[in-house]
């Protein structure tokens, strides 16, 4: 009997510091404490799936394609054939078949004199060299012109730049012009004229003032 008063003592102890540290125990900004949270939360678990029947969700069906009319069918486009075939000519080339046709072209041209071979095409050629509109061999199709040497490629080049300084007055090249009827000059102004860059203009005066002294600049067709 002493040992069950004691144990029962203890139990009453123990029982009486929880309630008083469940009491005591901060709301941290809330109506409760942690310990009646604690019990709120417990029972809300206990109660789940005996409360009232949740809303369902209507889910709408997903509505049919739209087909055309019976009188509708012979203007629709045609599928679009597949480009993806071995026979495309846009098809990538494979490594063999590369070298396969490189072996053919050298065995083809072997007695010709003027025949380059295309693996030395691979490597990186000048920025001048340009295709030719004429000529039977590689040599002549990948010959090196210089801009100094073709008035018509000096005239191309100088024109070009006309464009991109001060475009034309009869064509609209990009949206982010102005439009061509903003773009007509006055009856007295000098039209056609590029004038003179001034950079330019800065290496003849040090030029001048060099003593009249030659660079490379000076070999350029554009200045």
């Amino acid at each position: 009997m002493k040992i069950e008063g004691r144990v029962l003592v203890l139990m009453t102890a123990v029982a009486g510091l929880a309630l008083s540290g469940c009491v005591s125990s901060p709301t941290y900004g809330t109506d409760k404490t942690a310990g009646a949270q604690l019990l709120d939360d417990m029972s809300n678990m206990a109660s789940f799936g005996q409360g009232k029947s949740k809303e369902r969700i209507n889910y709408k069906p997903r509505p049919d394609l739209v087909r055309p009319a019976q009188g509708e069918k012979g203007s629709l486009p045609a599928p679009q054939e597949s480009v993806a075939s071995a026979g495309d000519p846009a098809w990538p080339e494979s490594p063999e078949e590369r070298r396969k046709r490189m072996r053919d072209e050298i065995t083809a041209n072997r007695d010709n004199p003027n025949f380059v071979s295309p693996i030395d095409q691979d490597v990186a050629v000048a920025a001048d060299a340009r295709m030719l509109p004429s000529g039977s061999s590689r040599r002549e199709e990948y010959a090196t012109r210089t801009p100094t040497a073709d008035p018509a490629r000096i005239a191309e080049l100088k024109k070009a730049r006309e464009q991109q300084s001060q475009g034309s007055s009869s064509t609209r090249r990009y949206l982010s012009e102005p439009p061509l009827a903003y773009r007509q000059p006055a009856a007295s102004a000098a039209t056609g004229e590029l004038g003179q860059d001034e950079a330019q203009k800065e290496r003849e005066r040090k030029k001048a003032a060099g003593g009249g002294g030659k660079s490379w600049r000076d070999l350029l067709p554009w200045n």
